[in-house]
């Protein structure tokens, strides 16, 4: 099965723990999106009204786009420290997809952390930052969400996201955005 197959098998499975958890039903089939071009999607979705779009975002800006370079930095230099500090091997981040979530007023950083120890392909570790990440220029502070809290020497995001269930750590629009790029390497 190619990759592209698996992410997108990944996705609908994704959707279907989502809607199990959070108690919604659909007799509607499941149907799965075209992949799109790295880099960018469809607008960002609709908030339930209180509306905080965090700097460099609003209801126009695509709901996934790539961080920049400086944000991927900050992110992987933090990781490598831990792991050298821990004694632990792992690798940098190939890229963070960038997602503005007006809920959190936060935007969402999610990256991929390869593994070959017992994950297929690897899991996600998810970030937020007040500022732009799509900035070149980035310097804004950078923290962490859910399992990332265990990979990296950032601070936890504070307050601590909170979901509609005790299981869910981070927004899942991260994921569902992080999975959108894992399509396109």
């Amino acid at each position: 099965m190619g990759i592209q197959k698996k992410a997108s098998t990944t996705l609908v499975a994704l959707a279907a723990v989502a809607g199990l958890l959070t108690g919604c039903a659909s007799t509607a089939p499941v149907t799965e999106t075209p992949p799109r071009a790295a880099g960018a999607t469809s607008a960002a979705p609709a908030s339930d009204g209180a509306e905080k779009w965090p700097t460099g975002a609003d209801g126009d800006t695509p709901s996934c786009r790539d961080a920049s370079s400086a944000v991927l930095t900050t992110v992987n230099e933090s990781i490598l420290d831990t792991a050298s500090a821990n004694g632990t091997v792992m690798s940098a981040l190939p890229w963070l997809s960038a997602h503005p979530d007006p809920d959190l007023g936060k935007w969402t950083l999610t990256g991929l952390v390869e593994t070959a120890q017992g994950t297929e392909g690897g899991y996600f570790v998810v970030f937020a930052t007040a500022d732009d990440p799509t900035s070149p220029a980035f310097d804004g502070a950078v923290f962490a969400l859910g399992a990332a809290t265990g990979v990296t020497n950032l601070p936890p995001l504070e307050p601590a996201y909170v979901g509609p269930t005790d299981m869910d750590d981070v927004p899942p629009a991260a994921l569902s955005c992080g999975t959108q790029r894992a399509q396109n390497p």
